[in-house]
């Protein structure tokens, strides 16, 4: 607090000092008097700067004496006057209220030569003769109003040659209005040359503080305009552009040295319009830099008084007001009013500024010697603006104090933020590492739980805990695949993590470049037919081969055409290589949404992505490893792009010496010279155990390889060459495994899977896809192929067999839990059919043994069908489940006599598997709750026949029928009825079956159930 109070207290002494020194003829009367009576002797060393013609002038009052006239004339009317100084009582107004009067001084001179006066304030029309010869003017002098012009304290220099050593001076000056007339400000004589020097320095060093104060603004403004956030910025800009403005409007004027056509009367307009402009901006910024202490209202307040102000004097501006009924006393009233209004909004931003130095804010220092600085710089043109005092070098010291203000206050900003931006930085560090050891601790944490969902689903899928119910089976599929996904994730973090500890190895080698057409062929076999995009490979396969990790680098060039297709909807792709030096360069091109240039230089960032409307699903990691792959395998890569036109990223990779060559030998080279020898004979066939496996490969060195292997292990292995023939394969044959390379001519692994999921499903027959490309699941999954999983090529054999025995796993898994469902619906024997049937048969003894041993034949049928289905498929052929039915019709014909009528329409040659006890239970819940609801009885129609592809088995009868709400319940499965229920719970586990019912209620019910022929289990 004492050093802010000091620190104040000398810049206010050292403004007065200055203000003193520079103006002490105002204050002082021991000044040296040079002019005696009217005449003043100059010697030659006092000519080395311009002398201060200051003492006794011959004056005369109300007369303007011409030139050419004899001064002995007015002998009479001659006063001594001090000058400098206002004539005050001396003259009186003429009629129309004009002032006049003549000064005159004798200048001798040490030699005759160009002299010259530098004139600084005249009040307020004046006109210099020197030697009899008029030299310069300010204004129009002269005894009548009419003729009249005034000037505003323009300052200007007359030059002249001595006449025998001697300068005759005459001054004529009128008057009008003005409380401080005549010279009120010492005439300075010397050489011209040092009149000239002194004259352009004090113009130079008005334009230096008024440029000076307008650079400041100008820089201020576009520092706001740059990041408009600091509104301090822009109104300090405004307050030092006017006030610059302001300050070349006084003194010097040079502002109209540069614009001679603005009248007295607009210059005055000028000054005292920028003045309520420089305040109004000064009370914003120092609201904005301490609104805590501000009131809102207040700040209003003065807005609209000094708009009041600015739009009265700046505008109207009554002081210029020629009014002839304006008096001095009215004038000056007026210039009271305006500072009346302008200096309480200082003293209000005074009081503010006290405020912020008690409250010791942020900065109080330095901005404290700025406003000082400023608060006197006010004062001082308050005292200039009232009592014409000039104010010389006060101003260009206050000018220094500013700057220096607002360099310290600069500076210290600066070093506050260095200090908090290093502070930052070393958090961010330590963050940043944290960060990394999150993720790596992380993802090893998160292996473990995963590891464990896959191993506990992969064990539920393969039965290790008894079989599962279909639906139970999809379910858990879907928690394995999703684990999977999840793991892909770990997996890309961990991977990211290692690179920032640099635990990523890469075994460089010889690579061909047809690498790069390889991973382009088996992106384009996995892409959707009715895809918009094109993607084309532009590679010279005469180009040198690559020194690169052969899977580093196509997990490179899979990322960069992921994301170009991720973010190209309609377009092209194109992949180009070329030699530069020595590097391959490689660019991948698109003709997608392009990245805004704000982006570019972080997309390669880590968890960085691109915020607009076309932002993807992921992680922001796949651009991250990318460059970091490159730049472990010595190369480079970068990107250009262009908004809404498309994204080239372009990498380098290291060609392979001869040195390298000799060391490496191309495995790809050997692959190929062995490819082109060995032809096998397809279909290739090697018998095994009952575990068929289907392998579909265009390379016949893969099959042989595979189907090696397979048949090693014991399975019975099936390869073809090429999709159409494994698909007309697995239509004739069953098959338990399929081994699929995404990768082949004609039908693509992709639209193979797509074949084989529209007659099996995933559980039906499980399929292996063999591709080279890195990380493809993720491109697999998103479009839906219908594998259930993937290998990477080269494959390891062991991991293959752990892939195919976990499938065949969850296969008969599947199969065990259908029968297990099935077995539990077989076992609902309906207990009332039993009981009557037995009842009928006792009945029946007594009267009739031969039907009595026809029905017990009947019922040894039935219960033959119900007790061995636990002992064998749970499928059985039409002809058995229509041997049931009729045995069970024949028996209800017993009870029933004529009362049932039975017809049936079967097509014997028709052969097909279906659910045991499908068919009985139908006929059964037609015969129970149709026929034996109505007294009179009526009639069963059983029939079995073609329907196109697909046989019709159709069941009717004429009974009560199904009420509306049982019938919804029924078709809607909400149905407690077992004899209805199981049979459709059975038909729905067979694929491509359906069931439809109809019935009205009092007409009958009929039972549709459609199979397609040849379909089973």
């Amino acid at each position: 607090m004492k050093k802010n109070i000091l620190l104040i207290v000398s810049i206010i002494m050292l403004f007065v000092m200055v203000f003193f020194f520079s103006n002490w003829h105002y204050f002082s009367n021991n000044h040296p008097q040079l002019v005696h009576e009217g005449v003043v002797k100059i010697e030659e060393e006092q000519l080395q700067k311009p002398i201060k013609l200051e003492g006794e002038w011959a004056f005369y009052p109300n007369v303007l004496i011409p030139s050419w006239e004899k001064l002995d004339n007015y002998e009479n009317t001659r006063l001594t006057l001090d000058v400098p100084f206002s004539w005050g009582k001396y003259v009186q107004p003429n009629e129309e209220g004009l002032e006049v009067g003549t000064y005159h001084v004798k200048v001798e001179v040490p030699r005759d030569g160009f002299y010259g006066l530098y004139i600084r304030s005249i009040r307020q029309a004046s006109r210099v003769f020197i030697n009899g010869v008029e030299v310069g003017s300010k204004g129009k002098v002269s005894t009548v109003l009419s003729e009249y012009g005034s000037e505003n304290d323009d300052k200007y220099t007359v030059y002249a040659q001595s006449d025998n050593k001697k300068l005759d001076i005459i001054i004529h000056v009128a008057n009008y209005n003005q409380s401080q007339p005549g010279i009120v400000y010492p005439i300075e004589f010397g050489k011209k040359k040092v009149i000239q020097q002194h004259y352009n320095w004090k113009v130079f060093l008005d334009a230096l503080i008024s440029i000076g104060h307008i650079v400041i603004g100008v820089v201020y403004i576009f520092t706001y305009i740059q990041n408009r956030k600091r509104k301090e910025e822009l109104f300090f800009g405004i307050f030092t552009i006017s006030l610059g403005f302001y300050m070349s409007f006084i003194n010097q004027k040079v502002f109209f040295l540069l614009f001679l056509d603005f009248e007295p009367v607009n210059q005055l307009r000028l000054q005292l319009g920028s003045i309520p402009i420089a305040l109004l901006s000064l009370t914003l910024f120092i609201y904005s830099m301490y609104p805590q202490l501000q009131k809102r209202k207040n700040i209003y307040m003065i807005v609209a008084l000094l708009a009041v102000v600015f739009v009265f004097y700046g505008i109207y501006n009554p002081i210029t007001q020629n009014a002839r009924a304006s008096s001095d006393l009215e004038v000056f009233l007026r210039k009271i009013a305006y500072i009346s209004v302008t200096v309480p909004v200082i003293f209000y931003n005074v009081w503010i500024l006290i405020r912020v130095m008690l409250n010791r804010l942020e900065g109080v220092r330095y901005v404290l010697i700025v406003i000082s600085a400023i608060c006197c710089y006010t004062i001082l043109l308050v005292i200039n603006f009232i009592f014409g005092i000039p104010i010389d070098y006060t101003e260009f010291v206050l000018f220094l104090l500013i700057l220096f203000g607002f360099a310290s206050l600069l500076n210290y900003r600066a070093n506050q933020a260095f200090e908090k931006i290093q502070t930052l930085s070393e958090e961010l560090l330590a963050h940043n590492q944290m960060k990394d050891e999150f993720l790596l601790k992380t993802s090893h944490e998160l292996r473990t739980p995963l590891n464990g969902i896959l191993n506990l689903s992969k064990t539920l899928m393969e039965g290790g805990q008894g079989p599962l119910k279909r639906t139970q089976q999809e379910q858990v599929i879907l928690i394995h695949n999703v684990t999977q996904r999840l793991g892909h994730l770990v997996e890309d973090l961990l991977f990211s993590s290692n690179q920032m500890t640099g635990e990523v190895r890469v075994s460089p080698r010889q690579v061909p470049i047809s690498v790069v057409n390889e991973v382009v062929e088996e992106i384009l076999s996995v892409m959707p037919k009715n895809s918009q995009v094109r993607l084309h490979a532009e590679v010279d396969l005469a180009l040198p081969a690559l020194w690169t990790d052969e899977l580093r680098f196509k997990q490179v060039l899979y990322n960069l055409l992921h994301n170009a297709m991720k973010y190209t909807e309609n377009g092209e792709i194109v992949v180009t290589a070329y030699v530069n030096e020595e590097h391959m360069v490689i660019e991948v091109s698109d003709t997608g949404v392009g990245i805004p240039a704000q982006d570019l230089d972080r997309i390669f960032n880590a968890f960085y992505q691109v915020n607009n409307q076309h932002k993807k699903e992921g992680l922001g990691l796949g651009l991250s490893i990318t460059k970091n792959i490159v730049e472990k395998l010595n190369g480079d890569i970068h990107v250009t792009s262009t908004l809404g036109q498309g994204t080239t990223f372009t990498f380098t990779m290291p060609l392979a010496t001869g040195e390298n060559v000799s060391i490496e030998q191309s495995p790809a080279i050997v692959t190929q010279t062995t490819t082109e020898v060995l032809q096998l004979n397809l279909p290739l066939i090697h018998k095994g155990n009952d575990k068929k496996i289907l392998v579909v490969d265009d390379n016949h060195v893969n099959i042989k390889a595979l189907a090696d292997a397979l048949a090693v292990k014991g399975y019975t292995v099936i390869a073809v060459d090429n999709g159409f023939d494994a698909v007309d394969y697995i239509k004739a044959n069953k098959v338990d495994c399929m081994l699929i390379d995404l990768m082949m001519n004609g039908m693509s692994g992709y639209e193979l899977c797509k074949r084989v999921r529209k007659q099996y499903d995933m559980l039906e027959l499980p399929i292996i896809i063999l591709t080279a490309i890195m990380k493809h699941s993720d491109l697999v999954l998103s479009l839906k192929v219908g594998a259930n999983d993937y290998l990477q090529k080269p494959i390891s054999m062991d991991e293959l067999f752990i892939r195919i025995e976990s499938l065949l796993a969850v296969r008969q898994s599947s199969i065990d839990a259908i029968e297990v469902e099935m077995n539990y619906l077989y076992s609902q024997v309906t207990p009332h059919f039993v009981y009557n049937t037995l009842n009928t048969i006792i009945g029946l003894s007594y009267t009739d043994m031969d039907n009595t041993r026809e029905a017990l034949y009947c019922l040894a049928t039935y219960f033959r069908a119900k007790l061995n289905v636990h002992y064998r498929n749970s499928f059985v052929s039409v002809e058995e489940e229509m041997e049931l039915v009729k045995a069970y019709l024949y028996i209800e014909k017993m009870r029933f006599g004529d009362r049932l009528t039975i017809k049936y329409d079967i097509d014997e040659s028709i052969h097909l598997m279906i659910p045991a006890l499908s068919i009985q239970p139908l006929v059964e819940n037609a015969v129970f709750h149709g026929i034996s609801k109505k007294q009179e009885g009526g009639t069963v129609e059983i029939s079995v026949q073609r329907e196109g592809q697909f046989v019709r088995i159709k069941i009717y009868d004429n009974g009560v029928g199904i009420p509306e709400e049982k019938l919804h319940q029924l078709v809607n499965e909400e149905s407690t009825r077992i004899g209805f229920m199981n049979p459709l719970k059975k038909f729905k586990l067979m694929k491509n079956a359906s069931l439809r019912l109809y019935s009205e209620e009092g007409k009958g019910t009929t039972i549709v159930v459609l199979l397609p022929e040849g379909g089973g289990a």
